[in-house]
């Protein structure tokens, strides 16, 4: 009688894939397992590498290629053989079934689950290797890279943040940039967090004074909307350029005029021409305040919503870049942030932060692709989870029944007061 056992099979070493996937670039990153730092990064410009809708067009002429760069320019690297990768692939537009379309480029589509079964591209090498390929919404990868902030990434717009944070509260994700995006995290019973998407960017916005209702009414027209206006028309780079146009049309006699022609030359980069002219007086300045406080008001909505006890995070490409805006009790965004009414007390108890990294997308899918392999490694070689996915530096743990018993009493005195 045999006394053979079935053992669980021998794991290969793992390197993660990761990529950042926008309109005109594709940012690729290969880590091994235990280092945040890439061993390779290199970058794809998509209109050279994706020039029409094509089953495996990007797996093929950007995945492939660059897994054989890393392979031919690190000698440090494993023989192929000898290691398995899982991708975690960050892409602009919704993400459905593993699956996103790219609106913007032909409609191609990234299946990441195709990817991984190898079934649009045969006998690669390179991607053969892949065991796992997950697909992300690139606000998304914001979201799960707020997991990942020290706090040198971060400045504080609520007195006290940091010893407010609950280790195990949900988190929200607010920022603008080419648009505005919106996400929040909740964790599971371990403590993992999951992140969620929304368009919460795309919810109506409400103007708060008499010149914001001009405003309404001049955007609605712009754009041929009947009853509504979305709040990314006014909260992001565009929505700075909608914001100062409706300036210039109400206040001509105000216009500096060699910088509106600047502004009318250009085309994708009129937000920057009034950003770099928002001096003392000027229309620009008075857009920018006007946009700051919008987005302010936006993420104080976000806030009343969720009651993130773990974190409000405002990202974003505008958040850094004009972070005199967004700081301090008397900014155009603070102002509005608080701006609450009776449900006010609530944003006391709140920690916001301003997050002042840039590469926190890239940071994201591969702290998405870190969780991924921890799955994958307990379902196929039972080897559990060595890799905190919930924040170190940013967590207390011994704070979060106080936070959360403080916020829920401001809540029951708020509702006692509506009574």
């Amino acid at each position: 009688m045999s006394t053979d056992t079935i053992s669980e099979p021998e794991p290969l070493t793992p390197y993660l894939l990761t990529a950042d996937v926008g309109g005109t670039n594709s940012r690729m990153g290969l880590y091994s397992l235990d280092n945040t730092v890439p061993l390779v990064v290199k970058t794809y410009r998509n209109e050279e590498c994706m020039t029409r809708k094509e089953a495996g067009i990007f797996e093929k002429n950007v995945i492939a290629p660059f897994l054989q760069y890393c392979w031919n320019s690190n000698s440090n690297l494993l023989p192929l053989e000898d290691v398995e990768i899982i991708a975690c692939l960050a892409v602009a537009g919704p993400v459905r079934n593993n699956v996103v379309c790219m609106s913007n480029l032909h409609d191609i589509e990234i299946d990441g689950t195709a990817i991984a079964s190898h079934t649009n591209v045969h006998n690669e090498p390179y991607l053969e290797r892949i065991q796992l390929c997950t697909i992300i919404n690139d606000f998304v990868a914001q979201g799960y890279g707020c997991l990942t902030l020290e706090r040198s990434d971060m400045v504080e717009l609520t007195p006290g943040s940091l010893k407010k944070m609950d280790s195990q509260g949900p988190k929200v994700c607010v920022g603008a940039g080419t648009g505005l995006g919106e996400c929040f995290l909740a964790p599971d019973h371990q403590g993992r967090y999951t992140c969620f998407p929304s368009e919460g960017g795309h919810v109506e916005w409400a103007p708060r004074n008499e010149l914001e209702i001009e405003m309404w009414h001049y955007l609605r027209d712009k754009f041929s909307y009947r009853h509504r206006l979305s709040v990314e028309r006014v909260v992001s780079g565009p929505g700075l350029a909608n914001i100062y146009e409706f300036l210039a049309y109400k206040y001509p006699e105000k216009i500096d005029q060699k910088v509106h022609d600047k502004f009318e030359k250009e085309t994708d980069m009129k937000a920057k021409v009034v950003s770099k002219n928002a001096n003392e007086g000027t229309l620009c300045l008075q857009a920018m305040e006007m946009m700051m406080a919008a987005y302010g008001c936006e993420a104080g909505s976000a806030a009343i919503k969720f009651i993130p006890t773990g974190g409000l995070f405002v990202t974003g490409g505008l958040t850094p870049k004009n972070i005199k805006f967004i700081q301090g009790k008397d900014s155009p965004f603070m102002q509005a942030y608080v701006d609450k009414g009776r449900v006010t007390p609530i944003l006391d108890y709140i920690p916001c932060f301003a997050v002042t990294t840039e590469d926190l997308g890239v940071r994201g899918a591969h702290k998405c692709a870190v969780m991924e392999y921890e799955n994958y490694a307990a379902h196929e070689y039972g080897i559990q989870p060595v890799h905190k996915s919930s924040p170190s530096l940013l967590s207390n743990p011994w704070l979060h029944a106080g936070v959360a018993a403080v916020a829920g009493a401001a809540i029951a005195t708020i509702v006692q007061k509506r009574k």
